[in-house]
């Protein structure tokens, strides 16, 4: 299996659950709207329109991409150029979902360490971690960032909202 087929398959579960979720879970567990202010099903509905609308762009874009070089390649005969590029014999790769897995792991974990510690110094650590983990090293960058991120996003919740943060 070829890194593009995988990814059409990746893409097409994610079209699959985010309609499931659509059509059916969201509706069916979201709580009855108390007449006042957003119904509790607005977020959920947008995140799983995204996540239906980006997958489909993927699909999309594979399946385009796939058809320009079956096109290409037609009437040529296959250069050395043409064929894919194998990774040298001593050099191992690192495995895709274990990229996956490092920003997994600190997602899962920001929740309750927000019950433990509340939002803001969890918040900060997070923001911090994940900058790092995508390969900022500038200490100042790194801190403005996450300090102005996580206190407007505070204030937006608080005073705008009126929502409550732990």
């Amino acid at each position: 299996m070829n890194t593009r087929l995988r990814d059409n398959y990746g893409y097409l579960g994610m079209i699959f659950l985010s309609l499931l979720l659509l059509l059916w879970i969201i509706p069916e567990w979201s709580p009855p709207w108390p007449g006042y202010g957003m119904p509790p099903s607005l977020m959920p509905n947008l995140a799983a329109g995204f996540i239906l609308a980006l997958a489909t762009i993927g699909l999309l874009r594979n399946c385009f991409a796939s058809l320009q070089e079956k096109k290409a390649l037609q009437g040529s005969k296959p250069d050395a150029k043409d064929l894919p590029k194998i990774a040298p014999a001593g050099k191992k790769r690192f495995p895709g979902w274990l990229h996956l897995l490092i920003f997994v792991i600190p997602c899962a974990l920001l929740m309750p360490a927000m019950n433990v510690f509340g939002f803001i110094p969890s918040g900060l650590v997070f923001m911090l971690l994940i900058q790092w983990l995508c390969g900022q090293r500038k200490p100042l960058v790194m801190i403005l960032v996450a300090a102005l991120s996580i206190g407007l996003l505070w204030a937006l919740m608080r005073f705008a909202l009126a929502v409550p943060l732990p």
